[in-house]
């Protein structure tokens, strides 16, 4: 019981303070500045574009084509070179089918590797739209352009993943 007195002491002698009502205190009205609306240029809202200039959109359609045609490319070869990571599975370290594995996984690799150079062509677009659309006050480029890089970057993860486990089952 004493410890909840000296706790409650202190609550009791700060009340009075949080009434007193002496001084000049400003008031909570709201001030005719922040009844004005602000009609600065830095607050119009950018101009949406719903199409990209010609030439991006001609490179941006390239590197998608590219990167569509090297997934085709990669997709058809896959069993195969999947057939022949399971072929080497427990043979040992440079034995012929694990070398063969590798050559393979190798050259699977290469033959998506249009698929990351599109990827990578793609950000160049996107940072050279998103520096336009910063100097014209626009926006809605870097919209379209990351619909597409999506798309190829989906290809090239799952690409990634499957060499990867591929390489894991080879260890």
């Amino acid at each position: 019981m004493q410890l909840r007195s000296v706790f409650f002491i202190p609550l009791i002698l700060a009340l009075p303070a949080c009434a007193m009502q002496q001084g000049d205190f400003p008031s909570l009205l709201e001030r005719p500045y922040e009844r004005e609306s602000v009609t600065d240029e830095a607050a119009a809202p950018a101009t949406a574009i719903t199409s990209l200039p010609a030439d991006t959109q001609s490179r941006l359609g390239a590197a998608v084509a590219s990167s569509s045609a090297a997934d085709a490319k990669y997709r058809a070869r896959l069993p195969a070179v999947k057939k022949l990571v399971d072929a080497a599975l427990g043979s040992a370290e440079s034995s012929e089918s694990w070398v063969v594995a590798h050559m393979e996984l190798a050259a699977l690799e290469i033959q998506r590797s249009p698929s990351v150079e599109a990827l990578a062509d793609i950000d160049s677009l996107y940072r050279e739209q998103l520096e336009r659309e910063t100097a014209e006050d626009e926006s809605g480029g870097t919209t379209i352009i990351a619909t597409q890089r999506d798309s190829v970057q989906a290809q090239v993860d799952r690409q990634q993943a499957d060499i990867e486990a591929m390489k894991n089952r080879l260890r």
